[in-house]
């Protein structure tokens, strides 16, 4: 089994375009994954392919970009589901460009929060 590749928290939004009501948060994000949660259920069918638009928070000053994604799992509750995807990007894509981007941005935030953390600890 390989090695799980790392996934970084993000507040992004998301909008699957076959699913109605669809707005939801980008739980988060790696280079070949992505989990979504909703408050309400996301009509999501497992090994199903759907066109997913994310809008990365605003400080990361990057567009929104579409992709394609196929759904893996779903947890679904009584108020709230989660779901995850693989991401399916083919070379030469126009969103692939931006999601690397991204995904650099997250990775960059994640280790200011890790610093920030370490720095903390030693001021205690």
């Amino acid at each position: 089994m390989g090695q799980r590749k790392p996934r970084y928290p993000t507040k992004g939004q998301v909008y699957i375009a076959e699913v109605s009501n669809t707005e939801a948060l980008l739980k988060n994000l790696s280079s070949t994954g992505i989990c979504i949660e909703s408050t309400g259920f996301m009509e999501v069918v497992p090994k199903t392919h759907y066109s997913l638009d994310i809008i990365p928070e605003k400080e990361s000053k990057l567009e929104k970009f579409s992709m394609e994604i196929e759904s893996r799992w779903i947890k679904a509750k009584m108020k709230s589901s989660e779901s995850g995807f693989a991401i399916i990007i083919p070379p030469g894509s126009p969103g692939k460009a931006v999601f690397e981007q991204y995904l650099a941005f997250l990775s960059s935030q994640s280790e200011l929060e890790s610093e920030d953390l370490d720095t903390a600890k030693k001021t205690e």
